[in-house]
Formats: structure tokens, C-alpha cells, sequence
């Protein structure tokens, strides 16, 4: 009975004993509803897999404890370690204990290179320290915070990835099934078939539909954003354009990939991406700020967005989130921005085969919805996470419910610089094309003798996240493979020409300093 009170106590320590309360409450709650409840569904899936996981720890920590109440599964439990998906309590400071005065410096240059406003958060473990410049909006002259919301562009599909890989893991479908067949004639005149997998690692050669929406001049802007469009419609305008390659064969960023994702998880989920969005990650993670919102209307307390050209700058807060969708229309802040990042890289949003495989980057430094920059701190020991036996496996080395060990080769990795890569310039960014990924590689299985099965979480020596650039607004977010250093920067200016953004540089240095504060 002392054992049973005890495995009581920590179950209730870790939170289990709210599967047996949501549980009863969602039967409660679905009798009361037609059709599925689908923040039951998520939250009985993600007590499930915490289930699994603590259980593990558990069964190798506490074996003399358990055995009258299992009766002897505890023979053999191993020693070996492997950190299991936990949220790191933050500690925010105004003050922080690391050098605060180049970051200072490297955001008020964002301001004098023309954004009205520069915003940024660090993360170091618990330690969380913010800053903002300039001012919210250039007709009220308000001092801009850092808990303000903006648009948050193309950091949106690292979220709508995230959506698709719990599908994935609920067996609604496989990333390498066709679109074709999960929503007939979404991709109309494709020159072969596109799977889902192509869509979110922009392998798939549709046509970027951003292109047909080009404004002539200053005058247009203003129709142009104004303007509401369904998803199909974005995707007409897609389609109507020349493919660029045969699917599978080469690589171009295009948001139209990511409109077809959105019409693929609402055809699923029956529900809109704002709902899903809302059950499967904003409510779960606490992101009250967060959403996708409609019309063309921010939440009250906002950054006004500028597209800035020479001396011209034109507000263009005011647009429709239609025009994005789920290849950008998420508003948000910084800090939830890097909330939702360490959920994802700790393995609390996607089950931890899926997210190696989400951070096993291609030949042009992409994975699924998520990309890679090389790490401003030396290369460390690799990240890994306990695998969830039983869910759908992804990685290199996964073969349906992985049971053996897995070989792992001692080779070094074989990396270049790439030529830079940006969602609309290729001259825009730095990130890192890999030629030969190195052997193991995120999502390869790890195992250490007897131990438990663990998956690698991305590639040391390099830092993962997204760039957002959208109209009067542009952002980026990276962090490392464990989730324990971030940074997320913000401005509120855009030029037409994305990959002639005179802040971008900037922004870059901000970030690998920010980074390397605690190497």
C-alpha cells in the first residue's frame, strides 16, 4: 500500500492525474456537442505521450518503489538518462546577469537603419531578457514594448508545420502521402504527384502566388491589401503560373506550399486553421497573444507595420490576414514567438521522431517548416529526446515501431557555406546549404547499450527557427536543438525588395550575439 501511495504521489507531482479529470470532462462535454471535440482529442494526446515518457523515467529511477505495484517489469531498467520534454520556468529580469550593452547597440541600429521599431527577447535557461526601441506607431509616437503583438509573417509555418506532424502522428496521414488523395484537385495540373512531405520542405515546384499579388505602385498597395481571398483563390493564382520543377526535383520557397498545407489540415481537422491553431498550440502553451486573426485587425495593443521605400514610409498595418493565411497571417509576440520554439524543440508540440525529421535539413538548409543557421557557439553534444514508442516513426534510421539498436557511424560532418538563402531574395540571409548531412543526423535513433531508445534533435553547431518577412513587417527566430538559447528579433519596416532590406545584416549580428552570450 506505501508503494501504491507513493507512485500516486509523483504521478500526481507530474501532472498525470489530469488525464483521468480531462478525460471524464471531455466525454461530459462531447455528449454534449455533435461531431468531434478537438481540444479533447489534443489533450488527451498530449497526456498520452507525457504518460509514456514519465512513465520511462519512472520505471529507471524508481524500480525497489514500483515492484509491488508492477509486479517485476521493472527487471532490468537502465541507467542511461535521456531528458524528457519539460517547460524551463522563466525567470524575466530587466537586468540580466549576462552583457546586455552590444545588443543594445546592434538593435538601435536597426532603428537608425529606418524601422520605427526593434524589439528582441534572449532566453539562457530560465533567464529571459527583453528590449524595445523607437516607437509603436510614427503618428502617436508611443514608446514601443516588447509585449506588443505584430504580424509575424513567415514565422507562421514552423506552426502550421507543427499542425501537419500531429496529424501525421494521429495516423490521419503519412508525410509521404499524395495531396491529391487527402483533397482531390487542390493542385490541379501538377506534372506529378505532390506528397506532403514536398509541401512543407518547398520541394513540391508550385509557383509562388505572392507574385501575382504584386502591387504596381504605392497607389495599388492600398486595394491589394484590402482585398480579402480564400485559400483557393491564393491558389488559383499559384496555378495559373508554369510549375517550376517536377515535384521532389529541386527546391524553391514558395508560400503557395504553404496555402495548400492549410487547405489539407482544414479538409482533415474540419475545422478552420484558426481553430486548430487555438486547440492545438495557442491554448496548450499558454499563447494568449497569439492567433490567427481575421479581417484586417490586430489585437488592442499592436505595432503599426511600415513599408518603407528611400524616405517613403506607407502604415500597412491594416491588410487582410487572408492574404497570408497559413503561410504567414499569424500576429503574435516576440516573447510567445520563443515560448512556442523551446515547446517545439523540447518535444511538448510534435512527438519526438516527427520533430528530428522536421529538423533533418535538406540540400538547401530547410527541413519541414523550419530553418537552420549555423550556431554562433562552438558545437556541443547533440540534443536528444526520449522516443516515443508506439507513435509514428520518422527519421533515417526508423522502421515502423523501432525495437533494435540503432548503428550509428562515426563520421564527421561534411557541411559548406551555401549561397545565402532567403524566403524572397536568395541574397538576404546566410543560412547553411549541407552537401552531405552528417552521420547521425537529426532524427537518427540513439541508443547507449541497454539503454532506452532516444532521438536526436536537430545538428549540433547550428540553431533552428524561421524568418519572417511580410509587408511593413520583419522578423526571425532561432534556438538551439536542447531549447536552452534563444532569440527572437522584430522591426516594423519592409522594402519592396526583401533581399535589399539594409537591416537584415543587422539583424543577423544581433542574433549571433545574442546567442553567444553563454557559449
Amino acid at each position: 500500500m506505501g508503494a501504491e501511495v507513493s507512485l500516486r504521489a509523483v504521478l500526481d507531482m507530474q501532472g498525470l492525474l489530469w488525464f483521468e479529470r480531462v478525460t471524464d470532462a471531455c466525454v461530459t462535454r462531447s455528449a454534449t456537442r455533435s461531431g468531434k471535440d478537438y481540444s479533447c482529442l489534443v489533450a488527451r494526446y498530449a497526456l498520452v505521450r507525457r504518460l509514456r515518457i514519465v512513465t520511462r523515467r519512472i520505471l529507471q529511477r524508481s524500480a525497489a518503489a514500483l515492484a509491488m505495484v508492477l509486479a517485476g517489469v521493472l527487471a532490468g531498467c537502465s541507467d542511461v538518462s535521456i531528458p524528457s520534454p519539460t517547460a524551463l520556468p522563466l525567470r524575466p529580469t530587466e537586468v540580466a546577469d549576462f552583457e546586455t550593452v552590444e545588443l543594445v547597440e546592434l538593435l538601435q541600429q536597426l532603428v537608425d537603419a529606418g524601422a520605427p521599431a526593434a524589439l528582441i527577447e534572449v532566453r539562457n535557461g530560465e533567464e529571459v531578457w527583453s528590449e524595445a526601441l523607437g516607437v509603436a506607431s510614427l503618428k502617436s509616437e508611443l514608446p514601443a514594448a516588447t509585449n506588443q503583438t505584430f504580424r509575424i509573417a513567415s514565422l507562421t509555418k514552423p506552426m502550421v508545420a507543427a499542425i501537419v506532424l500531429q496529424l501525421v502522428a494521429e495516423d490521419e496521414f503519412e508525410l509521404d502521402s499524395s495531396v491529391d488523395e487527402l483533397v482531390p484537385g487542390v493542385l490541379g495540373g501538377a506534372p506529378a504527384e505532390v506528397t506532403v512531405r514536398q509541401l512543407l520542405n518547398h520541394t513540391s515546384g508550385l509557383p509562388e502566388y505572392v507574385d501575382a499579388l504584386q502591387p504596381a505602385g504605392p497607389r495599388d498597395l492600398d486595394t491589394m491589401l484590402r482585398t480579402p481571398h480564400t485559400d483557393a483563390e491564393l491558389l488559383a493564382l499559384a496555378l495559373a503560373q508554369p510549375w517550376l520543377f517536377a515535384p521532389g526535383e529541386g527546391f524553391a520557397y514558395s508560400n503557395s506550399n504553404y496555402i495548400a498545407l492549410t487547405m489539407l489540415i482544414e479538409q482533415v481537422t474540419g475545422v478552420p486553421l484558426a481553430e486548430s491553431l487555438r486547440v492545438r498550440i495557442t491554448e496548450p502553451l499558454g499563447l494568449a497573444n497569439t492567433s490567427l486573426p481575421e479581417g484586417e485587425q490586430l489585437g488592442d495593443s499592436h505595432l503599426r507595420g511600415y513599408w518603407v521605400e528611400d524616405q517613403l514610409r506607407v502604415d500597412v498595418t491594416d491588410q487582410q490576414s487572408s492574404l497570408w493565411s497559413g503561410a504567414g497571417g499569424v500576429e503574435s509576440t516576440i516573447g510567445e514567438i520563443a515560448t512556442f520554439e523551446r515547446a517545439l524543440v523540447t518535444g511538448r508540440v510534435v512527438p519526438s521522431e516527427l520533430l528530428g525529421e522536421m529538423l533533418a535539413l535538406g540540400a538547401d538548409g530547410y527541413g519541414l517548416g523550419m530553418q537552420a543557421r549555423v550556431d554562433s557557439c562552438p558545437p556541443g553534444d547533440a540534443a536528444l529526446l526520449p522516443f516515443a514508442e508506439g507513435l509514428p516513426t520518422a527519421g533515417p534510421d526508423a522502421t515502423g515501431t523501432a525495437t533494435a539498436e540503432a548503428t550509428v557511424p562515426e563520421t564527421e560532418a561534411a557541411t559548406e557555406e551555401a549561397e545565402p538563402f532567403d524566403e524572397f531574395d536568395p541574397e538576404a540571409t546566410e543560412s547553411v546549404r549541407v552537401t552531405n548531412p552528417p552521420e547521425p543526423t537529426s532524427g537518427s535513433l540513439m541508443q547507449s547499450g541497454e539503454g532506452p531508445l532516444a532521438v536526436q534533435i536537430g545538428e549540433p553547431g547550428y540553431v533552428y527557427g524561421h524568418i519572417g518577412s511580410g509587408l511593413g513587417y520583419r522578423s526571425l527566430t532561432f534556438t538551439s536543438p536542447d531549447g536552452v538559447r534563444q532569440v527572437t528579433i522584430a522591426w516594423t519596416a519592409s522594402p519592396s525588395d526583401y533581399g535589399a532590406d539594409p537591416r537584415m545584416p543587422i539583424a543577423y549580428a544581433l542574433a549571433d550575439a545574442a546567442l553567444s552570450v553563454r557559449c
